[in-house]
């Protein structure tokens, strides 16, 4: 799966510059990429969002922007094909549910 869709899945996915707080919804990614696609896409965002989540920062960071910032550090040395757009996105729902 090529990078761009994958980035595009996880802003979609998250709600990123659509909701006020981390939406996760599955049907906009259906309505996005059709029914085939989106468990493909669904099955590898969530993937990466495990892979985020794996942080340790929300135990070590003195503040939230700080547990972005170093969440997001860490998943971007491992995925830079995933594009900055989707990496905010997560470092985004990251803080939100850690907070």
């Amino acid at each position: 799966m090529d990078s761009e869709t994958i980035t595009r899945a996880i802003v979609v996915w998250t709600g990123w510059g659509r909701t006020p707080w981390p939406d996760r919804d599955e049907a906009l990614l259906v309505a996005e990429f059709g029914p085939e696609l989106a468990l493909g896409v669904l099955a590898e965002v969530r993937r990466l969002e495990d892979e985020f989540y794996s942080s340790e920062a929300s135990k070590v960071a003195p503040d939230l922007t700080a547990m972005g910032e170093q969440a997001a550090a860490e998943f971007r040395e491992t995925h830079p094909e995933i594009g900055e757009e989707a990496v905010q996105a997560l470092a985004w729902s990251y803080t939100f549910d850690f907070k």
